[in-house]
């Protein structure tokens, strides 16, 4: 760990003084090269004080105040030329105590190439130039849990709101498969790797394998596995990109395999906390979270997977009661849900076996499935 202070007393007097010119240059469209050794220096002390201990208890208004004057202030060309510097000062800090490395993660995931327009419900567009430090923090085996969760949710985002090339979006599904394929993962860890990847618009891999869908479905029907990573699955697979490749039969009946196991468990101890927000997360495997998201009841609306419209449907059809056994329960005193629902779904289980175990070309078929 880096205890180093890489700004001193002398350079916070600087920024100081030097206030009402930075928030001109930041003003202007047509930089001169003043106005860029202006913004470059500035932005460094801006940054970089989050090392001095005295400031460890203001690095969350840091950098909310370099967010405000870069989302309010800042051009287009002042941000072209404040943001790279941004998330390069910010690696610097991500070796310092965990509160600075926290914060530092933070300010680059926050980093949006265009602002976003709240009276027009359009989200910030976040800067594409995040990828590579994220990813670092993800290959990193000495970096803290809680900065990795930080990369992997920024990542998410700059897949959601963002327009990263296909490229982009392969090697930021390449990490994140490559840590979920690693023993004893922090479970708060795998779940936000789990849904960040079925955000990332990936099908196949260079062995056109679809290695997203197939990690998914892994981990859904292992066992061995947190409940509610095993939901957030079922979730991610309910949006991920697939094509008519897929075996959609497979992908609806283990995730109402997994519902009819959870609400077994859920009869037998209704008490367990993780139990409404599994629930949950399994019932937007069929119907989206929020406008613009797609689930597996949208999707089989049309082409490619057209093809499942009325499996799927009916597959709903009998997770919603079990989704309904948790979500509508008591919370303070949970009920058992009645045994004719979970019948409901064990006979639909059995009426409509998949047609194989495998779940697309060039994979190997799911154990545990069936």
């Amino acid at each position: 760990m880096n205890n180093q202070e890489l700004v001193n007393a002398a350079q916070l007097q600087q920024l100081k003084r030097n206030g009402p010119q930075l928030f001109t240059a930041m003003g202007q469209s047509n930089l001169k090269q003043s106005d860029i050794a202006l913004l470059t220096e500035m932005t460094q002390i801006q940054v970089l004080q989050m090392s001095m201990k005295e400031k460890r208890t203001e690095l969350a208004d840091i950098r909310e105040r370099l967010k405000r004057d870069l989302n309010l202030r800042a051009t287009p060309a002042v941000r072209s030329v404040m943001v790279p510097e941004v998330i390069k000062n910010c690696e610097a800090l991500l070796q310092h105590p965990l509160p600075v490395r926290l914060n530092a993660c933070l300010l680059i995931t926050e980093m949006n190439e265009e602002p976003g327009q709240l009276a027009r419900q359009v989200p910030a567009k976040p800067w594409v130039g995040m990828t590579d430090p994220l990813l670092k923090v993800l290959n990193d085996p000495e970096q803290h849990i809680a900065v990795k969760v930080i990369a992997a949710n920024g990542l998410m985002r700059l897949c959601q709101d963002g327009s990263p090339k296909v490229d982009v979006r392969s090697r930021i599904a390449d990490t994140m498969i490559s840590e979920l394929s690693k023993p004893s993962l922090h479970e708060w860890y795998q779940r936000t790797l789990v849904q960040a990847v079925s955000f990332t618009d990936v099908l196949f891999d260079k062995a056109r394998r679809p290695y997203i869908v197939q990690k998914l479905a892994e981990i859904l029907v292992d066992s061995k596995q947190p409940w509610s990573v095993r939901a957030e699955a079922a979730a991610g697979l309910g949006r991920t990109n697939m094509n008519g490749e897929i075996n959609v039969s497979l992908v609806s009946h283990e995730i109402v395999r997994f519902a009819h196991e959870m609400g077994q468990q859920f009869n037998a101890n209704p008490n367990a906390p993780h139990w409404r927000y599994c629930a949950f997360r399994v019932y937007t495997a069929y119907k989206p979270e929020a406008s613009g998201r797609q689930a597996l009841l949208t999707r089989t609306q049309s082409p490619p997977l057209s093809g499942y419209r009325a499996e799927v449907a009916s597959a709903y059809d009998v997770v919603l009661p079990v989704v309904n056994g948790v979500l509508s329960n008591n919370v303070a005193n949970p009920k058992a849900m009645p045994n004719a629902v979970l019948d409901k779904a064990k006979t639909w289980l059995d009426q409509n076996p998949p047609p194989n175990l495998t779940i697309g070309p060039n994979v190997k078929p799911l154990r545990n499935a069936g």
